[in-house]
């Protein structure tokens, strides 16, 4: 539902920008060319990070820690027809982790647990150009893989408890589809902006080759 909001007011944006410069624009083409400085045969790389649900979980734990999601994706831009389309792939990385500690009469107990989600996969978008100059426009969608990795460690003298540590791995495929803008202050730099899972809203620098 979230994500929903995120990409309802991210589309209102763009399309309020669209409509400031508006003026003498070929609306007739917009679908056949990209926007902002990308042309054909360009390879956009962006870097960025993003905000996920769990960031904001609150925790009882003595210690914890909460790394937000980092993504880094390659694009390489290649009409279709008269299409303007980019194909490529990504990699994302997230996780969290906790500590517990309680101490009475000479018992101890102390238990560290850790959460890591990997995020990889290919993507398609397909650009769509719009009045403001420099604003390159894109809906796409994204096949991935999800695998999420648990570790648990505990200390204790407690003799029902004692020392142990457990993990487990699991995984699944998904298929989302985004939406996202990208707005160039030179030929080759730009700030992005990009809504859909597994992030809120994910903001990357742009670098175009």
């Amino acid at each position: 539902m979230k994500t929903k909001r995120f990409t309802t007011v991210l589309a209102g944006a763009v399309f309020f920008l669209a409509a400031a410069g508006a003026q003498a624009f070929d609306w007739s083409t917009c679908w056949q060319n990209y926007g902002g400085t990308v042309k054909e045969g360009d390879f956009i790389i962006n870097a960025g990070l993003g905000l996920s649900s769990y960031v904001f979980e609150h925790s009882d734990a003595d210690t914890s820690y909460r790394i937000p999601y980092l993504e880094a994706s390659v694009e390489y831009t290649k009409k279709i027809w008269v299409l303007p389309f980019g194909f490529g792939g990504f990699f994302g990385y997230s996780g969290y982790g906790n500590e517990y500690k309680e101490s009475y009469n000479g018992s101890s107990y102390k238990s560290t647990a850790g959460r890591n989600y990997f995020n990889f996969g290919a993507l398609v978008n397909y650009h769509v150009q719009l009045p403001v100059e420099k604003l390159d426009v894109y809906t796409g969608i994204r096949t991935g893989v999800q695998i999420r990795h648990d570790a648990v460690k505990v200390e204790s003298n407690i003799p029902a408890v004692g020392n142990y540590d457990d993990s487990d791995t699991s995984g699944f495929f998904y298929f989302d589809y985004k939406l996202g803008a990208t707005y160039y202050f030179t030929e080759l730099i730009g700030v992005n902006l990009e809504t859909g899972f597994p992030t809120y809203l994910k903001a990357s620098v742009s670098l175009k080759f």
